[in-house]
């Protein structure tokens, strides 16, 4: 737990801020994987009461970055199967919400959409991978948006965590920044022009092939040398 450290946010905001908090050192290995979690440790090493680690634990536990192991919680290990089903669930959740999109954004959802695509390719074009991320989940969070449905918004983003965060800590570093760039300009384009069908097969390739990416890479970094 050394990866916790005391927090200083708003009351109301405490369960959001101790998520994001947890999150990281998931993230960072500050909590290694396996590693048993629960609200006493969690609230006395961030310096909050019980009731928002409850919530953010709930909320990990909900995401997928927390798991039961029969006693208690404890931070969820890596496997080729967790990558897998992670971005499956991507897979068909941004298919789903890109073919609505085509077919019911508004015109200035498509065009937030349309930017941020473009943003991510120029920072991806400029090898600013730091850019590129931070763009590259606005253009995802932008199209669960355009629905204007906030249950649909929190399954993508719980979806969107949970895959961000087993590639962050289990395959660090691999990236094809360019290619992902491109294929949100097809998706962008696909809902600006209303073409559901091919904004969906977009979509869903794109999961795909990053799916592929991330566990080719797990495969390597943990086969036997």
């Amino acid at each position: 737990m050394d990866g916790l450290a005391p927090l200083d946010a708003k009351p109301e905001r405490l369960a959001q801020v101790v998520y994001a908090a947890v999150r990281k050192a998931i993230v960072s290995q500050a909590l290694r994987p396996g590693t048993a979690i629960s609200e006493t440790l969690v609230a006395r090493r961030l310096s909050v009461s019980k009731t928002p680690v409850r919530e953010a634990l709930l909320r990990l536990q909900a995401v997928g970055l927390v798991e039961s192991d029969g006693r208690g919680l404890r931070i969820v290990l890596p496997s080729e199967r967790a990558i897998q089903d992670a971005y499956e669930t991507r897979m068909v959740l941004e298919s789903g919400l890109s073919q609505w999109a085509a077919q019911h954004a508004s015109p200035a959802h498509r065009r937030v959409i349309a930017d941020a695509a473009t943003q991510t390719f120029e920072t991806a074009s400029a090898a600013d991978i730091a850019g590129f991320r931070t763009w590259d989940r606005t253009f995802h969070q932008n199209i669960a948006k355009a629905t204007e449905n906030p249950r649909l918004q929190q399954l993508a983003e719980d979806a969107l965590a949970l895959a961000g965060v087993l590639r962050d800590r289990d395959v660090p570093g691999v990236q094809d920044a360019i290619r992902c760039a491109g294929q949100h300009l097809q998706i962008a384009e696909a809902i600006s022009q209303g073409n559901s069908e091919a904004a969906a097969a977009c979509a869903a390739q794109h999961a795909a092939d990053v799916r592929d990416m991330v566990l080719a890479a797990f495969r390597q970094r943990t086969a036997p040398h």
